[in-house]
């Protein structure tokens, strides 16, 4: 009593001193120790918490009452794991997955799936609030019944299937909410395991018929779960079809309507969205089989005839997510239903442009992440995949791609005209001409433009904490659009600002999605200093990302690695060492023989920065080891791409520099006539001040044979005719070094 009127006096101070920051603090601590000795933790947390915000300068003494209470709260609620070991459940199902991970005896699992164990396994995947342990057990267990190892045919699916729809049934027939509840919520569930099952169990005659008949009549939680159903039914080719001849119009109407419960709402949208995306569906694929005839309206139709456009439906679905509701199935069915939206051009406009939105949705991703929950991962792969499709860019086709896509856009121009009720050859051929055109919203300039939108509203962050989840899906759709936003140059700046690095470099070594966080590296590296865009060690970190790329099959990949790794070989020998040490070399060596002008350039290119590492100056010296590599570099010096002829005839001054190259090079097949085409007028300053040191080198190193037998080539007239024209001073300083030699070995020249 006495602890009660404590309270009371103290709200009263509360009152009279509102105005107080640091007396209302102080009054709140007092208050919180009050009622911590009442075991109103809670309250006793909420008063500490505010009289942080009014005056932070009572840290000290807030921490040390937070950390009391925590401890109080551990030692008067038994933990989760507690209460699962305490769970009859827990023992039996972990022997049941035991027996069936180890045991192939279909008798036994015929056994199990009769029994009330198994009833218990299903209900607990439809309980939401079955204890976390519980539940994985039971969705382990119908994983490995739905997904045997070995495809033997005795193998009892078909009785498994049999006795999933007779539990479903049972639960329907009951007439219950609760158990109509907890069998479509079964469902769902039995979806997320298996396709085949689920799609079995609705896909029975009448189920989604007969569900659809009387969905009006139920309740809001049961009409939830059953448009939770339809969502994840949608995917599969058999239900889609029943589902659009049955369910589309509750669909339609119940994301329509302005008074609907706005999670139910979200999940009729969800399942709307999903059954667009579908583009892909055939217009007369198996009619007669699937017992969907022409007289079905289409789900355009549909929602037409229910007021409801797409507009507004993608509308209603960003609502959610700029609300911040804290509803987190209300959350995820929204993200959900525009990750498959966003696949058609007119939702990545409406998304890609709408700052708030992007703005919202990179705060719900790092909200969500630090959660820490394996339950938040269908929602950070939703918000993956709508930042992943909003920045992609339209894939190059090569020709046989292109006439593929021309008779699918044709096919769908028919399609359309025929719902539209159309009929005529000249209406046909306008919607064909129509599909035919690529939209401008596909365009490079318009992704440009969603990209610096969402970069500017913190996608870049977002996609920080994407990176670091443990699914392997989620990462995927990170490192996509890491190296979509790097795509437009004008981005890396910003993006490097913003701490890319930090994200994709976890990411380039990882086994599954390395590939692409590594090409978005490269991106970053080829346009950027080195020494600015990656700090201290990290540059070395990049030397196996960027080899990888350069073993891959495609040739784009090939070519960015090679022009990353020169950068970052250009700037520190560190990293020269840290590549011959990784095989680097060897991987170089034979792009130069890439049928890709341009990865055959990058590789000789790389190549010549490589000769400024000392074991491989050294390598490439040694005539017993490297006669083809020197005739290799030779002939690339030859080649019809001036740039390719600048970083052969590089490397080769280079490596001039050892009197064992020099021995290489005349060995060369035609070396002397091959060399005098360096010094041609024609060819670029560089290649010719190249050729000028390679020619110095070998009269230093072999003296007057060398210098008879570029006298025979007529070395001497084009070294006076570079003297004389060419317009670059270090050129002709050179030319003229090597005529001096010339004269000293006895050579007169012409004036």
């Amino acid at each position: 009593m006495a602890q009660e009127k404590q309270i009371l006096e103290l709200t009263k101070q509360l009152e009279a001193s509102s105005k107080d920051d640091k007396a209302t603090a102080t009054i709140l601590l007092k208050r919180a120790q009050v009622y911590e000795s009442l075991d109103e933790i809670s309250r006793a947390t909420d008063d500490v918490q505010t009289a942080l915000k009014r005056d932070p300068q009572v840290q000290a003494q807030a921490s040390e009452l937070l950390s009391r209470f925590s401890a109080h709260k551990l030692q008067q609620e038994p933990t989760h794991r507690e209460l699962e070991e305490k769970d009859p459940r827990a023992a039996s199902f972990e022997k049941h997955l035991v027996d069936l991970e180890s045991s192939k005896d279909v008798a036994g699992i015929r056994r199990f799936v009769s029994s009330n164990d198994f009833v218990l396994v299903l209900t607990a995947c439809g309980t939401p609030d079955a204890p976390p342990r519980i539940k994985s057990l039971s969705f382990m267990i119908l994983t490995r019944l739905f997904n045997p190892q070995d495809d033997s045919k005795s193998y009892p699916m078909a009785f498994i299937i049999e006795q999933c729809a007779a539990c479903f049934s049972h639960c329907i027939d009951q007439g219950k909410n609760e158990s109509k509840l907890l069998a479509y919520r079964t469902l769902t569930a039995i979806f997320q395991t298996s396709m085949t099952v689920g799609s079995a169990i609705l896909c029975q005659e009448g189920t989604i018929e007969e569900m659809m008949d009387v969905v009006e009549f139920e309740t809001a939680p049961v009409q939830l779960a059953i448009a939770e159903v339809l969502t994840i039914a949608s995917s599969d080719k058999s239900c889609r079809k029943q589902i659009l001849k049955y369910a589309t119009e509750w669909l339609a109407k119940t994301a329509g309507q302005s008074k609907t419960d706005p999670q139910l709402k979200a999940a009729a949208g969800t399942a709307l969205s999903k059954l667009r995306a579908q583009s892909d569906l055939p217009a007369d694929d198996d009619i007669g089989t699937s017992g969907v005839t022409e007289a079905t309206p289409t789900l355009e139709e549909t929602m037409r005839k229910m007021n409801l456009t797409n507009d507004t439906l993608i509308d209603s679905l960003k609502d959610i997510i700029r609300s911040k509701s804290s509803n987190g199935t209300l959350v995820l069915n929204a993200v959900e239903g525009l990750a498959y939206a966003c696949l058609q051009p007119d939702v990545k406009e409406s998304l890609g442009n709408d700052k708030e939105f992007l703005k919202c949705l990179s705060t719900l991703a790092i909200s969500t992440a630090n959660k820490d929950t394996v339950s938040s991962n269908p929602l950070l792969f939703g918000i993956g995949t709508i930042l992943a499709n909003l920045t992609m860019y339209r894939p190059v086709m090569d020709e046989h791609q292109k006439q593929m896509k021309k008779l699918r856009d044709l096919a769908n121009a028919k399609q359309r005209q025929a719902a539209a009720g159309g009929g005529g050859k000249g209406g046909g051929g306008s919607a064909a001409k129509q599909e035919e055109k690529e939209d401008a919203r596909e365009d490079d300039k318009a992704v440009d433009a969603r990209i610096k939108n969402a970069i500017e509203q913190g996608a870049a962050v977002a996609l920080v904490v994407l990176s670091k989840n443990s699914s392997v899906n989620i990462r995927a759709v990170a490192a996509q659009t890491y190296l979509n936003l790097v795509t437009p140059q004008a981005t890396r700046g910003q993006l490097l600002q913003q701490g890319v690095v930090r994200g994709l470099l976890p990411l380039s070594h990882d086994a599954n999605n390395g590939i692409l966080a590594s090409q978005a590296l490269a991106k970053l590296a080829i346009t950027t200093d080195p020494r600015i865009a990656f700090v201290g060690d990290t540059i070395l970190d990049l030397v196996g990302p960027f080899l990888t790329l350069c073993k891959d099959s495609s040739q784009l990949r090939q070519f960015e690695g090679l022009m990353a790794l020169t950068n970052l070989a250009s700037v520190d020998d560190r990293v020269r060492l840290s590549i011959e040490h990784a095989q680097g070399m060897g991987v170089f060596e034979n792009l130069q023989l890439s049928n890709n002008d341009m990865v055959q350039r990058a590789a000789t290119e790389m190549v010549c920065n490589m000769t400024f590492c000392e074991p491989v100056f050294e390598r490439y010296s040694d005539p017993s080891k490297s006669q083809n590599r020197i005739r290799l570099l030779m002939i690339l010096s030859d080649h019809e791409d001036p740039a390719t002829r600048r970083a052969a005839s590089g490397a080769l001054a280079i490596l001039a520099n050892s009197p064992g190259t020099c021995e290489m090079i005349l060995k060369v097949d035609k070396c002397y006539e091959r060399m005098m085409r360096w010094l041609s007028l024609e060819e670029t300053a560089e290649v010719q001040h190249r050729g000028i040191e390679v020619m110095r080198l070998l009269i230093q190193h072999q003296g007057k044979p060398v210098v008879n037998e570029f006298v025979n080539e007529n070395a001497d007239e084009k070294l006076t005719e570079i003297v004389k024209k060419c317009q670059v001073q270090v050129v002709r300083s050179a030319a003229m070094e090597v005529l001096k030699l010339f004269v000293q070995n006895g050579v007169p020249l012409k004036a």
